[in-house]
């Protein structure tokens, strides 16, 4: 009887998912549940979702945990945990094969909500080299460094070299801060300065040095403190 209802359950809350889908307002236990259903096999997966969500307090705390604190879970194997931990790769990789083709921005909020999905995820420091041409189209995205940035340093050779080949004349260098606030320290300044001078001789301009954390995202060329790096 108790597994008839479980049965029921799991087709219930599948209907539920192909009639309506799922939305910001769907109690992030039920999207969990459902998803566990797929590696959890003849269990109840109800329990197990509150659990995590109570632990790791939201959807986006789950995936973001390390798989060796979701094998903590009773139930939960290490497949499970890699199912979960597959998701944002997945997503990213989606968001961005439907924002590159053929992108041509409309300005700096559109390529800040560009650059937000090329970084989604990510719990490293990395920089990277977006190329434009003189419309605003996109020529090239590369990241080109990973790691603590102000440590190792920025390549200028590698930023030019990714400017010439795709034969642009502006350039946007964006970077994350992903356990800080989207602020500009004083080595991203100096850096900014820098790699503006090393463009200007070969006359392609830095249009925007863009830095991100978490949904958020801080463009320098937009601060009046720091604009006339960009003129």
């Amino acid at each position: 009887m108790g597994d008839n209802i479980h049965k029921g359950h799991r087709i219930r809350l599948k209907r539920e998912f192909i009639n309506n889908g799922f939305d910001e307002k769907t109690p992030p236990h039920k999207i969990l549940e459902l998803l566990l259903f797929y590696c959890i096999q003849q269990k109840n997966t109800n329990v197990l979702a509150h659990e995590l969500i109570d632990r790791f307090g939201s959807i986006s705390g789950v995936l973001d945990a390390p798989i060796e604190e979701l094998v903590k879970f009773n139930g939960l194997t290490e497949n499970s945990a890699v199912l979960l931990k597959v998701i944002i790769p997945i997503a990213r990789i989606y968001f961005i094969e439907k924002g590159d083709r053929d992108r041509a921005f409309s300005g700096l909020d559109d390529i800040g909500d560009f650059l937000l999905d090329k970084y989604r995820g990510f719990t490293v420091e990395k920089f990277s080299v977006l190329t434009l041409d003189p419309s605003g189209r996109k020529l090239s995205f590369n990241f080109i460094a990973e790691g603590d940035i102000s440590a190792v340093g920025i390549s200028i050779r590698q930023i030019i070299k990714c400017a010439v080949n795709s034969n642009a004349t502006g350039v946007i260098v964006a970077h994350n801060h992903p356990n800080g606030m989207a602020l500009p320290s004083a080595s991203d300044v100096k850096q900014t300065h820098l790699i503006a001078s090393a463009l200007s001789h070969i006359e392609i301009k830095l249009i925007d040095h863009i830095i991100i954390s978490d949904n958020d995202y801080v463009s320098m060329r937009q601060s009046q403190e720091y604009a006339d790096i960009f003129h």
